[in-house]
């Protein structure tokens, strides 16, 4: 090419490009990032970008503004790179318009490869490009002014070539108004030295208009802790450490009333049935299941052991429901709770021998006084009914060591003998006594017994006694002699005789003709009118109706009379005698009594008009509240007088009157009395009635049961067929439903089986369910022999029997039932 053309065309123009990024090692620190610097022949090493996002924790060493140059251009714009001699086509941030970022050797060394492989100067890319930059020569073009002269001032980042900036002098507070956490202040009182110091902190990038952070969640302090780590949590023990032991005690106690309350509301609201009984689970429940869980809390820590084991929680050991107790636990519990029991029940633990009483006693027992030898207890209540394989010297050991002892029971103890009675003189507070079936035991220790007592206290203290007839008991109200073979109308007759010296002593005058004495006599008989209540004289072979006559207006607070299994020596002279001085009667039982007639009767049903109104003042006859009434096997009761005493007595709800002439139309007389007042429980045995027919059964089938079942475990093996669990049978009737009538007839003992029979099948049945087979009309024939029992809304004969082919040939028997 012609030198003279140099010069006069268009010099090469660089093309616009954008530099390429930068993959290096990222430094989180201040003091390693170059800053921006208004110097471009001064390149740096290394440059980041310029964004608001990119990431710098090193303070600028100089700031650089914004300014727009004058019309026209400097003179070394030519050498000047194109990118920096017009304002940006694309839309930047204000951080990136404030500061110049100066271009890294890797951008710069990237352009000039562009440059070499680029096109040629006769490419149409670069002609258009210098026509447009010689067409706007003369225009005025806005550039960006790199001198300091033209730099504007930030508050934050220094003016240029005037030392530190203001955010980097010792005194500049970042925040005054920002709340750090209190593991940063000491990362935030440090930044007062110098940007080394904040190498601790790890904060988000920031652009170069602030390096100060806008938000606490930019200042993450470092620590040497795992993050990933499970922060440990210390619980603290508020009940062993914080609470007292009264309220510990208070805590535990409330465990045994809440399985109380519980049994109490599964039986107010329905859900106790005969199936939940019947379950382990459910053994026990109520106190037994609370004292359960409340000795299985001492299996926790000593400190609870010490808790459960406190006295003032087993104040009443009630250990009846668990007869198979552990020796050892026996005994730990006497030795840990000691002066601390009042009430004892052993009953049923027939392992119970004379040594583990023995170490019992001595566990029981405190001292007065360190110089008195004798200890005692503070038993107040015991019951070892059942313990048979005691010893007579243990026995007498631990009553003579329970001077409070109000209330013994050892009924059927053959370590019971007479001395056991001079033993009990030492128990001056005893009200109760239960000696029952002791065989051991005669009327020459009785006496010996009463002898010392009235010697030393002046009069018994008894109200219970279960045992034979005492002379001097005032405060007596329960006397069972019952099954005292020996027992004679006169010992009667001495327990209610006093005489007139006796002035102190409640008493009446009665008549030789009240008295059951010779009418022709005109002596006067003075009677000690007592407080018994109850009075069983059972199968007391030697008793005959004097003997009712006897005690004939002695007992005018009597509520329970038993005179059962005397035989055909009662007779309705003596009988009626005590009947009509016996307003509050509520209970009779004369079974066995054969020679009884309707005399009897007469006597406990009430005139029709008494008590007819609320405000009546007529004075209580006898009837009127007698509850239950045991008849059985008095043949010569009609039914008039069994209907007139249905209908005349309003809280009769129990008739027993088995093998007796009643028939139909008294059962169903009961049955719909009893139903009418809603009565709960009401039973009538009819079992051996020949007048009681099949139909009379089937007529009042629907509010009837066979048997009065009841919802515990012990009854689990009596089957009672409960409503509540929802047995599809299709035959019986619930026997626990209260408001049915317990009906007792041979009839209904049949259904009891079909109950049974049902069952069964219904067991075979799910067994079979699995084999795909189930119970059909031929497996029941070849049965029903033996299993299809009568039921009230069937008849008793069997299906098939009359088939003329014959192809049944079982016949309906006798069952042994």
């Amino acid at each position: 090419m012609d030198t003279s053309l140099h010069g006069k065309g268009k010099a090469r123009d660089l093309a616009h490009t954008l530099p390429p990024l930068l993959f290096s090692t990222s430094d989180l620190q201040y003091r390693t990032i170059d800053w921006p610097s208004s110097n471009l022949g001064s390149p740096t090493p290394t440059a980041g970008p310029s964004s608001y996002g990119s990431t710098h924790t090193s303070p600028p060493c100089a700031s650089s503004s914004l300014s727009h140059s004058g019309s026209q251009p400097p003179e070394n714009s030519a050498q000047q790179l194109p990118g920096l001699t017009r304002v940006p086509s694309r839309r930047r941030s204000f951080s990136n318009l404030s500061i110049h970022s100066t271009r890294s050797l890797a951008a710069r060394s990237m352009s000039r490869i562009k440059v070499k492989l680029g096109s040629s100067s006769k490419g149409p890319g670069n002609l258009a490009r210098r026509l447009l930059f010689r067409s706007k020569a003369g225009a005025a073009v806005t550039s960006i002014d790199l001198s300091p002269a033209g730099s504007v001032s930030d508050p934050f980042l220094g003016n240029p070539g005037q030392g530190n900036p203001t955010w980097k002098t010792p005194d500049f507070q970042p925040c005054p108004n920002l709340e750090f956490p209190s593991d940063a202040q000491t990362h935030i009182q440090q930044s007062t030295d110098g940007p080394e110091s904040l190498s601790s902190v790890t904060g988000k990038g920031r652009s170069y208009s602030s390096p100060l952070p806008r938000s606490i969640l930019d200042i993450i302090p470092r620590g040497n802790s795992d993050v990933f780590a499970p922060v440990p949590l210390v619980l603290q023990n508020l009940f062993d450490e914080t609470l007292p032991r009264e309220l510990k005690l208070q805590v535990f106690s409330a465990l045994i009333s809440l399985h109380e309350d519980e049994f109490q509301l599964w039986k107010s609201s329905g859900q106790w049935t005969v199936s939940k009984a019947s379950s382990s689970k459910y053994r026990w429940v109520g106190r037994d299941r609370g004292m359960r869980e409340l000795v299985k809390l001492s299996r926790v820590s000593k400190a609870w052991r010490s808790l459960v084991f406190d006295g003032q929680l087993w104040v009443d050991v009630d250990l009846k429901a668990f007869p198979n107790l552990p020796t050892p636990f026996l005994l730990r519990l006497a030795e840990t709770l000691g002066p601390f029991v009042k009430n004892m029940d052993l009953t049923g633990h027939t392992r119970l021998d004379h040594s583990t009483l023995g170490q019992v006693t001595t566990g029981l027992c405190v001292r007065s006084a360190p110089t008195i030898d004798f200890t005692y207890t503070q038993l107040s209540d015991l019951n070892l009914t059942g313990c048979n394989a005691l010893t007579t010297q243990a026995l007498h050991n631990l009553v003579i060591h329970s001077p409070f002892l109000r209330s013994l029971c050892v009924k059927g103890l053959n370590a019971v003998d007479n001395t056991t009675f001079d033993v009990l003189a030492l128990c001056p507070h005893l009200t109760s006594l239960n000696m029952s079936r002791c065989c051991n035991i005669n009327g020459g220790g009785l006496h010996r017994y009463a002898n010392a007592v009235l010697g030393r206290h002046g009069q018994l203290a008894l109200r219970e006694l279960r045992l034979c007839g005492l002379e001097a008991a005032p405060s007596l109200e329960i006397l069972d002699l019952s099954y005292s073979r020996s027992l004679h109308n006169s010992a009667l007759e001495a327990f209610v005789t006093c005489t007139d010296e006796e002035k102190s002593t409640e008493s009446v005058v009665l008549t030789a003709r009240e008295a059951g004495r010779d009418t022709r006599d005109n002596g006067r008989y003075r009677r000690r009118i007592t407080k018994l209540r109850h009075l069983s004289l059972s199968n007391c072979k030697l008793l005959t109706d004097i003997a009712c006559s006897n005690l004939a207006y002695a007992l005018p607070r009597l509520e329970l009379l038993e005179l059962a299994g005397i035989g055909t020596a009662m007779k309705d002279e003596g009988l009626v005698r005590l009947l009509e001085t016996t307003p509050h009667l509520r209970k009779l039982d004369l079974e066995d009594d054969t020679d009884i007639t309707d005399a009897v009767l007469s006597a406990l049903t009430p005139s029709p008009l008494a008590g007819s109104g609320s405000g009546s003042t007529q004075p209580l006859q006898t009837g009127q509240v007698l509850e239950h009434l045991v008849v059985s096997f008095a043949v010569s009761i009609s039914n008039e007088a069994f209907l007139s005493l249905i209908r005349n007595c309003p809280r009769l709800r129990v008739l027993e009157a088995d093998s007796t002439p009643i028939s139909g139309a008294v059962l169903k007389e009961f049955v719909s009395q009893a139903h009418e007042q809603n009565v709960s429980d009401a039973t009538l045995v009819a079992i051996d009635c020949r007048a009681v027919g099949e139909g009379s059964i089937k007529d009042v089938a629907a509010i009837t049961r066979p048997r009065k079942g009841w919802r515990a475990w012990d009854a689990r093996k009596l089957a009672y067929l409960d409503g509540r669990d929802k047995e599809e049978l299709k035959v019986g009737q619930d026997e626990c439903d209260e408001k049915r009538i317990v009906l007792k007839s041979f009839y209904n003992w049949q259904t009891v089986d079909a109950v049974q029979a049902a069952r069964g099948r219904q067991r075979r049945n799910s067994r079979r369910a699995g084999n795909g087979s189930s119970d059909n009309l031929e497996d029941m024939v070849q049965t029903s022999g033996r299993l299809r029992w009568w039921s009230p809304s069937s008849g008793r004969h069997l299906h098939g029997t009359n088939t003329p082919d014959g192809a049944v040939n079982n016949r309906e028997g006798c069952v042994v039932m």
